[in-house]
Parts: C-alpha cells; sequence; structure tokens
C-alpha cells in the first residue's frame, strides 16, 4: 500500500463519461419534448386555417357568383377588402377558385410556421445542451474529488478527510460514507501499528536476556569446546532477532510520522554512514565512493540517519567482490536527492525490495548474509513521513539504483 499514491490510471478504453451521458439525456429529453410539441401545434394552426378558410372561401365565392351584398361580423376593413377584391376578379375575367387560393394561402402560411419553429427548436435545444452540461457538472465536481482523493490515498494519510459541502443529497451521502470507512481504516492501521511496535517492544527483554546467559559464560571461558559452536550458533540467531525487533521498532515509528522537525545537514549523514561502512566494504572487496554536495532538508534527523544507513548497508551488502557502490547527494531547483548505486546481481523486480521481508531472488541473495528484509521497507516508510519519494530501478549490467528525492527545507 504504500506505493498506492504512485500508482497511475489502468489505460484502457472508456466510454462517455458520466456528465456527458446526462447532458445527451437532458438533451434528447428536451428535444422530444420540442418535437411532440412542435408536432402538436402544427396540427391545431393546420386544422384551425383549414376550418377558417373553408368558411372565407365559401362566402369569397357567394360574393362572386351573386354580387349579393355581404355584412360580414369581422370589423369592415376587412370586409371591404374581400369586396374589393371579388369585384376586382370579376371585372377582370380572371378569377380563380376561391378555395385553390385560400389553399395556398394556408400552405404558406403552415410551411413558414414549420421553417421558424425549427430552426428555433434547434437553437433553442442548443442552448438547452449547454445548460444541461452546466447543471451536470455541478454534482460531477464533487464525485471527482472523491475519485481523485480514492486514487492518491495511502495508509500514511488515512487521517484525511473528504468534508464534501453543499446539499444533502446522494453525492453527499457517499462523501460522508467514504469518510467514515477512512475513519475505519485509520484506527485498523494504528491499531496494527501499535501491536508491532508493542510486540517488538516486548521481545526486547527476553533476547537480551538470552544474550547475557549465552555470552556470560563465553566471557568467562566456562562453555566446553564441544558446546561453544553451538552457543555461537545461538548468539549468532539472537542477534539476528534483535536487527528483525530492531527493523520492526524503526518501521512503526516512521509510519506514525514525524511528531516533530528540524533542519537536518544531510550531506553529513551521507559522509558519517559511509565512514560507518568503510571497513565492511573493505572486507566484502568492495570500493566505497561518495560525492555528497551541501544540502539541508527538515526532518527528523535519526529517522534519515537510519535511511541513508539502510541504503548504504543494502549496496555493500548485495554487491559482488572487486564490485563498487556510489553515494551521490545533489540539491538543485528545490529538491534535494540521495542517489546509491552499486554493483551486483541481476535484480528482476526492483520495486518488490521495498515490500517487507523481500530479500530479491535467488541470484540477488547469492553469497550476501543474510538480513531482516526490512531495509527497503524501512528507507520508503522514512521517505513517505518525510514526504519524499523512494524508487528502484535495476542497473545495467546487474545492480541497483536506488533514489530518494526530498523537497527543499
Amino acid at each position: 500500500m504504500g506505493a498506492a499514491r504512485e500508482a497511475t490510471r489502468p489505460d484502457r478504453g472508456r466510454g462517455p463519461t458520466l456528465r456527458t451521458r446526462l447532458t445527451l439525456v437532458y438533451t434528447g429529453v428536451f428535444a422530444l419534448g420540442g418535437v411532440l410539441l412542435l408536432g402538436a401545434n402544427y396540427l391545431v394552426a393546420a386544422t384551425s386555417l383549414r376550418d377558417r378558410g373553408l368558411r372565407l372561401a365559401t362566402t369569397i365565392d357567394a360574393v362572386a357568383r351573386e354580387g349579393e351584398e355581404v355584412y360580414p361580423t369581422e370589423p369592415a376593413q376587412p370586409a371591404e377588402r374581400l369586396e374589393t377584391w371579388s369585384q376586382t376578379q370579376e371585372l377582370s375575367g380572371s378569377a380563380e377558385p376561391a378555395a385553390l387560393l385560400v389553399g395556398g394561402y394556408q400552405d404558406g402560411v403552415l410551411s413558414d410556421m414549420l421553417v421558424n419553429s425549427v430552426l428555433a427548436l434547434v437553437a433553442i435545444t442548443l442552448l438547452a445542451a449547454a445548460a444541461g452540461w452546466l447543471i451536470a457538472g455541478r454534482p460531477m465536481r464533487r464525485l471527482h474529488w472523491v475519485t481523485e482523493t480514492a486514487r492518491t490515498l495511502s495508509e500514511h494519510d488515512l487521517h484525511s478527510r473528504l468534508g464534501l459541502t453543499g446539499p444533502d443529497d446522494e453525492f453527499r451521502e457517499l462523501g460522508d460514507t467514504f469518510d467514515a470507512m477512512l475513519s475505519r481504516l485509520e484506527r485498523a492501521f494504528d491499531s496494527q501499528r501499535r501491536f508491532v511496535a508493542n510486540a517488538s517492544h516486548e521481545l526486547r527483554t527476553p533476547l537480551a536476556v538470552q544474550r547475557a546467559a549465552l555470552e556470560v559464560p563465553l566471557a568467562q571461558d566456562r562453555v566446553p569446546d564441544d558446546l561453544r559452536p553451538a552457543f555461537r550458533r545461538a548468539l549468532d540467531s539472537v542477534g539476528r532477532s534483535e536487527s528483525l525487533i530492531s527493523g520492526l521498532l524503526l518501521l512503526a515509528r516512521s509510519d506514525r510520522g514525524l511528531a516533530a522537525t528540524e533542519e537536518v545537514d544531510l550531506a553529513a549523514i551521507v559522509r558519517e554512514a559511509v565512514d560507518r561502512h568503510g571497513d565492511e566494504a573493505r572486507r566484502e572487496d568492495v570500493e566505497l565512493r561518495v560525492d555528497a554536495a551541501p544540502a539541508r532538508v527538515r526532518g527528523d534527523a535519526v529517522l534519515l540517519e537510519h535511511l541513508v544507513r539502510n541504503l548504504v548497508e543494502n549496496a555493500v551488502r548485495y554487491n559482488r567482490p572487486g564490485g563498487w557502490v556510489e553515494v551521490r547527494l545533489r540539491a538543485a531547483h528545490g529538491r534535494t536527492v540521495v542517489k546509491v548505486t552499486n554493483t551486483g546481481a541481476e535484480v528482476a523486480d526492483p520495486d518488490a525490495l521495498f515490500e517487507p521481508f523481500h530479500r530479491g531472488d535467488e541470484a540477488r541473495l547469492h553469497g550476501a548474509r543474510s538480513g531482516s528484509g526490512l531495509g527497503l521497507s524501512i528507507v520508503r516508510s522514512i521517505a513517505l513521513a518525510h514526504g519524499a519519494a523512494a524508487a528502484a530501478r535495476a542497473r545495467p549490467g546487474g545492480g541497483l539504483v536506488v533514489t530518494v528525492g526530498f523537497a527543499g527545507p
């Protein structure tokens, strides 16, 4: 879970987003309603024009044939226009059937109404689509916030909460449920860390007693010669157990985060760690080089010392005779980077080395002294506690390149 923050979104084909689908639904419903309304208006207008047109055509035909004076109930002006039109048609001798003329008038009115209504419907539908996109976007922003938070969370920042605001709707309920889940996970992880720390602390006392029970007879030369190898093996086993417990305590401490920070001279820590492992490197026939530029970071000096020491110790331990280790420290552009490169066996999966109790494949372990398998796990845990990123990659030709990047002080 320590690498959860570094996980990337899976690269797979995706359909339209929920916001796009909601916008299409809004637009489709609006367009369908507009088409139905347009059709109903068209039918009503066509029926009304047909009925009124028939009555008008009948009246005009009667006036034109019989020359009767008609006193319509309509205002005087339209009646006068109809009478003048009738008389004009009779004098010209080119009168057409009134029904044909009225029908053409009806068709023109309906055609104009249909075209203008369709254009208006298209324009309003586009406006409705834009409005639907904006309306769908407001609740989607809260959903995106839940998604981004879930994607970036790890066991080191379970104290974070969404705290969604806004109307008391389904999205608010989702955010509150997510916050409650984070609270339960935080309690579970804290309980696990306390158990590891307490169990490791309690185990140190019986191991100290066992070490004393083995060392005192050996120091006083009260152990028979035939039992000395067994005592030595038991003493080595106690030493490995103590190393494992110390690593677990350190891992539990770094997982809890930093209680207080100070400005630390990281260059001095790097040089001290290299000096500490100088004799061991010479015994292993490994050349140990250091190139540390001045750099200061904010953090816990003791944890940072363990971080650098574990990096150098692993690089020397998992090496080969005649190999080399290079430790570089650089600070530039507001970022401080510790880079440890070493020769050694081929590494198939470098990132898996950060998992607790994972010591690599057989090629890496061949000829190396046994360890607890917590070295790089502690490195990553301390790095995350300092807001840094730890990464490893295989070196061409064998070996490993481990980098730890810190933000500026």
